[in-house]
This record gives structure tokens, C-alpha cells and sequence, in this order.
């Protein structure tokens, strides 16, 4: 059996899909081990679980959201977030794998960290890539300018050290990259970085909390969408649910369920029921269609149950993965800052009576639920360590 550590930022979105992978990399009987904040991850662990702490004193472990968009987001994300964490975790995870001995690590792809350690310590190591966005090559620009600063990193970390050889992103496992993610969503349109990938899906398995719910409220007579801007943004601005529900209360043959703050009950219309959180796989079941940022786990979810959605993407990763749906012909855009009550009735009405996006949804659903998830992640991850150990 192999010796497996594990280790990612403190991102609780980038836990879940490990957690099921290595539930079953466990159930293998695989001896596992955890390099992450505790502070702010070790509660969601396994009982039991063997963790190397990176808690530090300085440590950064707040994803600041910054006020501008696109491609300079992505940049500021670099230096205040990833490569701060980057220099404050190095020391610890190679403490941690030192002391554990590893055969193999799993890292996720914003731990930069673990990546150089696995390199100077002549480790085996796979690349856990929870957003297929972040495969994508971006601007010359930009891309130049992350690769010189992954050079930097790699001369502070590695020194003189000329048996170590560096490359433009070492955060992509020479090995695998297993990315949780179908290819019929990546689509083709954008250049990738060049690296070896494995596309598996969402990995599931992991029980959420129970969360009660009004299950009377939807009516059989209505065509029913659900409305989420995910936990990160749901709370930011209320302007977008506000013209939402008076779009939806001019669509009497439709019900709405829109995830956002409490403060909004009181003026929503009657087709429109406001939750602060929702049994959100249970209630998909019950949609014919679905308005969201984009995350990508949310996409995924709605498209598992064959639904289509309209995109309304804010930040980060979200336009990219938007202008995939929209690409592989399973949504609509909106404009999350500027929709108009009237655009927002059009294009809901065009939502649900679009034959062909529903067609698309359910074909891009059909391959998420024939892709291999957790265990065959844990299947690449064994084979590796079978490999470096022989």
C-alpha cells in the first residue's frame, strides 16, 4: 500500500473533491496524510485524520476579492494570495513530507508549494485541478508574467541547485494532472498549457448537511428555476436578485427559488420563494432550468441533472467557464451588473423554451455521469505511486 500526503490552499471548495478521492484511496487502504491550515480546513477532515499543520502566525489565508475583473483579477490573485501562501508554506510542507515520507503527493494547483517540495525532494506528485479554467492559457501577457514569477519562486526556494530543473509552470504535474472537469465542456477553443491530463468529473460522494425545505411551495402547474450566485458572492450586492424577482413576477407560469439574503423576503413576489441556503442537489431534481455565476461547481451540479442555465459570471474563473457553457450550447448570458428587468424576462422565457439547450444540457450531463470521479482519480494516484516505489 502506498503513502499518500495530500495537501491544498485553504479553500473549502478545493477540499470537497479530495475528500472523496481520498476516501477512496483509504478504503484501498492506503496510508494518508494532510499538509493544510487547520484553522480553517481540519474540521471538514475524517476522524482520525493525520495532518501536518500549516497554520503560521503570518499566514495568508483570506482570498481578498478584488474590486477590478478579468484579467487583472487574476493577477492580483498571483501576488496577494497564491504566491505569499506559496513562500509562507514552503518550509512547512517540506517539514511535512520529510517526516511522512511520502510515495507519492497530491497537489492541488494552487499549492505552488507543495509542487516545488515534491521536485527538490524527488518526489512522484499529480496535479488536483478543481476548475477547468485553470488549464487554459490566458493573455501572452499575463502568461509571461506568471512564468516569471514562478521563476522567481523557484530560484528563492531552489538556489543553485542545477540538478532541479525549472519550467514556466511548475504547478502542472509532469506526471498527471487530474483535472475535475469533462473535456466536453473544456471544449477546444482556447490553447492549453501543455501538460499531461486526465479529465474524471466531478468528485462526489462527500454527504452535505440537511437543510430544510418547503417542498409544498412548487407547484406541478409551473416551470421552476433556481436562482444562486454561490456562497462567495451571494451576500455582495442585492441589485441582481432584485430584477430577477420582478422579471420572474411578470412570468406568472413560472417559480423561482433564489438563494440570497433573508433581508429580500419581504418584497418577493409571490412565484418567487427567497432561502438563505437550500438542499441544492436534492432541489435540481425539481428545476427545468437554473440561473447562476457560473462556479463551477455549480455548473457542473446543474448540468448533471440535465439542466440548462443562464450565466451571469462576476469574477475569477466564472467568465471562462460561462463562455464554455454558452460554447457548448447549454446556456445563455447575462449581465450580472447590468441586467434590466426586461433582458431578464427575455431571456429566462428563451431559457426554458429553447429546445436545443436543453438538448445540450442533457448531453454534456450524460458524459459528467459516465466520467470516472474520485475512484478514478484514486486509480491514477495508486498507479503513480506503484510506479515511483518500483
Amino acid at each position: 500500500m502506498a503513502r499518500i500526503l495530500l495537501t491544498l490552499p485553504p479553500l473549502i471548495g478545493h477540499l470537497n473533491p479530495l475528500l472523496a478521492v481520498a476516501a477512496e484511496l483509504a478504503a484501498a487502504g492506503h496510508e494518508l496524510a494532510w499538509a493544510l491550515h487547520t484553522r480553517q480546513l481540519g474540521a471538514s477532515l475524517p476522524d482520525g485524520a493525520r495532518v501536518f499543520s500549516l497554520d503560521a502566525g503570518d499566514q495568508i489565508t483570506t482570498v481578498v476579492l478584488p474590486k477590478v475583473r478579468g484579467l487583472e483579477s487574476v493577477r492580483l490573485f498571483f501576488e496577494d494570495y497564491a504566491l505569499p501562501m506559496a513562500e509562507q508554506s514552503l518550509p512547512l510542507i517540506e517539514q511535512a513530507a520529510r517526516r511522512f515520507k511520502p510515495d507519492v503527493m497530491v497537489v492541488d494547483h494552487q499549492m505552488i508549494a507543495g509542487a516545488l517540495v515534491a521536485r527538490k525532494l524527488g518526489i512522484a506528485w499529480l496535479t488536483s485541478i478543481t476548475t477547468s479554467a485553470s488549464i487554459l492559457r490566458m493573455s501572452p501577457m499575463l502568461d509571461d508574467w506568471v512564468a516569471g514569477q514562478y521563476a522567481d519562486l523557484q530560484q528563492r526556494y531552489l538556489g543553485n541547485d542545477t540538478a532541479i530543473v525549472r519550467v514556466d509552470r511548475p504547478d502542472f504535474s509532469p506526471w498527471l494532472n487530474l483535472v475535475f472537469s469533462i473535456e466536453e465542456l473544456l471544449g477546444n477553443v482556447h490553447a492549453r498549457i501543455d501538460a499531461p491530463y486526465t479529465f474524471l468529473g466531478p468528485a462526489s460522494g462527500q454527504g452535505r448537511r440537511d437543510i430544510a425545505f418547503p417542498w409544498s411551495w412548487l407547484r406541478d402547474d409551473c416551470q421552476r428555476i433556481l436562482v444562486t450566485l454561490g456562497t462567495v458572492s451571494r451576500d455582495r450586492d442585492s441589485r441582481f436578485f432584485e430584477v430577477m424577482m420582478a422579471a420572474i413576477a411578470d412570468i406568472p407560469a413560472v417559480q423561482a427559488v433564489i438563494v440570497g439574503p433573508s433581508s429580500l423576503q419581504a418584497s418577493a413576489p409571490d412565484n418567487v420563494l427567497v432561502c438563505d441556503f437550500v438542499p441544492q442537489m436534492a432541489l435540481l431534481k425539481k428545476m427545468h432550468g437554473v440561473i447562476c455565476h457560473a462556479g463551477h461547481n455549480t455548473v457542473c451540479e446543474t448540468l448533471m441533472h440535465d439542466l440548462p442555465m443562464i450565466v451571469a459570471p462576476i469574477r475569477d474563473d466564472q467568465p471562462v467557464i460561462a463562455r464554455q457553457v454558452i460554447d457548448a450550447g447549454a446556456g445563455l448570458f447575462m449581465r450580472h451588473g447590468k441586467v434590466t428587468i426586461a433582458t431578464a424576462k427575455t431571456t429566462i422565457e428563451a431559457l426554458l423554451k429553447t429546445p436545443a439547450l436543453h438538448h445540450h444540457a442533457q448531453r454534456l450531463g450524460s458524459a459528467l455521469r459516465a466520467s470516472a470521479g474520485a475512484a478514478g482519480a484514486a486509480g491514477h494516484i495508486a498507479a503513480i505511486a506503484d510506479a515511483a516505489r518500483a
